[in-house]
């Protein structure tokens, strides 16, 4: 006959409310995390993009700078200072931008026809403006060097263009 009524486990009035914010909250930190993934793959997209115009800009660099055949460490730091430029342009900050950049040449092929690669070591150079290293040394991948219908052997360059990560999460 009597029946008791227990008011506070019955009246869910304001558990909607609560799961709202619970929900709210959990959406806006997904979104946050995608903001910042979308902006590092930006950026090392764009990170990639440099350093393969940099390396096209080593290997024509006989157009820039004709009076001077060798790669040099000013030379480097003109093309880091350009790569920080082409960043700033973009909105990235490039106040702490590293970079190596790693030629690989071969001596003429001895004798004719032989399919032998001996990397010329007076022209073989590695530059570096910071600590900044390659995944693979460009001495790892001397086999992707295709051998050229004049019978030589093509060189190769690597730019790795390094940045620090962000400091925090925006």
């Amino acid at each position: 006959m009597f029946r008791k009524n227990n008011t506070l486990i019955n009246n869910q009035g304001g558990a909607i409310i609560v799961e709202f914010a619970f929900v709210t909250f959990i959406i806006v930190l997904f979104i946050k995390l995608l903001i910042a993934i979308a902006e590092y793959q930006s950026i090392s997209g764009k990170l990639d993009r440099l350093s393969y115009s940099a390396a096209g800009i080593i290997r024509e660099r006989g157009r820039l700078y004709p009076h001077d055949p060798e790669l040099n460490q000013q030379q480097v730091d003109q093309l880091r200072d350009l790569v920080q430029r082409a960043l700033l342009n973009s909105g990235v900050p490039a106040d702490n931008l590293r970079m190596r950049v790693e030629t690989l040449h071969f001596n003429p092929i001895e004798p004719p026809g032989s399919r032998q690669q001996q990397i010329d070591e007076h022209k073989s150079l590695s530059f570096s403006t910071g600590d900044c290293s390659p995944v693979q040394p460009l001495r790892g991948l001397v086999a992707l060097s295709p051998l050229s219908q004049s019978e030589r052997w093509v060189p190769l360059y690597q730019v790795t263009i390094c940045l620090p990560p962000p400091s925090e999460i925006p």
